[in-house]
């Protein structure tokens, strides 16, 4: 009968004891408290950094953002004013515009008008020096005034024209009991008729004045 070990240890052998072994944790590594310190600091100083490099770019996003939105809503009413200004501007211009053609067109008017008026003034001139029977109108004109002239009445002519006036109208002034006068101050053309009951004028110059004035533009003969 063989004898004991007298521990449990000793009576193992050399391979149990090291197959036990190896399941036992081994201890911590000695750990220097400065390096651990130092390094905890690095992490914190790390990570504050990265904390100030983020709020630095969100803040430039947003003052980026800010700015963006202020500028543009400042350029928009900078616009919106000048855009209102040219427009104000653009309407003086064409009230303007318009008010110089209008007052063109009077001036052309006018000038067309007194152009006219000028040219048919030297028309009838021409007519009458070169036409003697252009007095039959107007004598006949007088003639058929109504109410008609009592009281002796007689027509005055120019002394050039009184041939035409016994040539084309002596029968019919016998007819109404009318007599021939002449008047030198008479300008060819035209006539005066007068009477105890009034007097006609229908000489070349009131006659034109007549014809004038019903046009609006009053012109001397």
């Amino acid at each position: 009968m063989s004898e004991r070990a007298p521990n449990g240890e000793a009576s193992l052998s050399a391979y149990q004891r090291w197959e036990m072994a190896s399941f036992d944790p081994a201890p911590p590594p000695a750990v220097d408290p400065r390096v651990f310190e130092a390094e905890l600091q690095r992490q914190r100083d790390e990570a504050h950094a990265q904390g100030l490099a983020a709020g630095h770019v969100a803040g430039q996003a947003l003052g980026y953002q800010a700015g963006y939105e202020q500028g543009v809503a400042q350029g928009f009413a900078e616009g919106q004013a000048r855009a209102h200004a040219e427009a104000a501007q653009l309407a003086t211009l064409a009230q303007n515009f318009s008010t110089a053609l209008l007052t063109l067109q009077d001036e052309v008017a006018r000038t067309l008008c007194a152009l006219s008026l000028e040219i048919a003034q030297q028309v009838v001139r021409q007519h009458v020096q070169h036409d003697p029977t252009a007095l039959l109108a107007a004598a006949r004109e007088v003639l058929a005034v109504e109410p008609a002239l009592s009281g002796s009445p007689y027509l005055a002519v120019n002394p050039a024209e009184l041939p035409v006036i016994e040539a084309y109208l002596h029968d019919e002034l016998q007819t109404r009991g009318w007599s021939v006068r002449t008047d030198a101050a008479i300008e060819r053309g035209g006539c005066r008729a007068g009477a105890a009951s009034g007097e006609v004028d229908a000489t070349l110059g009131t006659r034109w004045e007549r014809v004038t004035a019903a046009l609006g533009k009053a012109s001397p003969w």
